[in-house]
Order: structure tokens, then sequence, then C-alpha cells
């Protein structure tokens, strides 16, 4: 039963790489322009994007902006996503535990499985 919940937890951490990738697009940069642009930017376009880049925590991207007034404004994606994926990561290690403890005892490669599942999502996301 515990191997279950462990598995069903670790799909909020195999969504928060598919979420980094589609916020990034390919190009941290392009996806700043044409996402969310703060409206007292200097102008919607190029000219006043300052860094537009991939963050691993929070997974997603991180854009800056120049306003009108000179001023730095910041837009980050990917809070809620990482959030949710590190208590799915903290279920899925205490489940982990809880299968490999239990008292019909299941293979520990297959009790590790989420575990594993879960480590190789958070090494996609910083790498």
């Amino acid at each position: 039963m515990y191997f279950i919940f462990a598995c069903l937890a670790v799909l909020p951490v195999l969504a928060m790489p598919v979420f980094q990738y589609f916020s990034v697009a390919g190009n941290a940069e392009y996806a700043c322009i044409t996402g969310p642009v703060p409206p007292d930017a200097a102008s919607r376009g190029e000219v006043s994007l300052v860094e537009g880049r991939q963050t691993a925590f929070p997974a997603g991207r991180y854009c800056e902006w120049e306003s009108i007034s000179g001023e730095a404004l910041s837009y980050q994606t990917g809070w809620i996503t990482t959030i949710v994926a590190c208590v799915a990561t903290l279920i899925v290690a205490w489940m982990t535990v809880l299968a490999l403890r239990g008292k019909r005892p299941r293979s520990a490669l297959v009790a590790l499985a989420p575990a594993a599942v879960a480590l190789l999502a958070w090494v996609v996301v910083f790498v």
C-alpha cells in the first residue's frame, strides 16, 4: 500500500521538469518576450528585456525587464510547481521508508523505484 502511495506521489515530482521544459520552450529570452510582460516595462519587446534564463530552483524561468523609470522588474515562474514537488518528494521518501519496513517486504529495488524516479526528476531539473 505504501508503495502505491509513493508511486502516486512521484507524479507531481515528474511534472516539475515537464513544466520547466515548457516554461522555457527552448529559449528563455524568447519565452520571456512572448510570456507575461509587466505593464510598466519600457517597451513590449526585446528592447526592455534585460535578462531571461532558465532556473532550477524554482523550476521555471526568470525574466527581468527595465521599467519606464529605469528600475528592474522581474517575473519568476515555477514556484508553485516546485513547492508541490518538494512536498511530494518528502511524501515519496516517507512512503518509501514505510514500504521498506512493511510486514510484507517487497524487493528492495522495487520499493526504492519511486524514490529513484523522484531523484532522477530533480537531477533533470538541476542539469
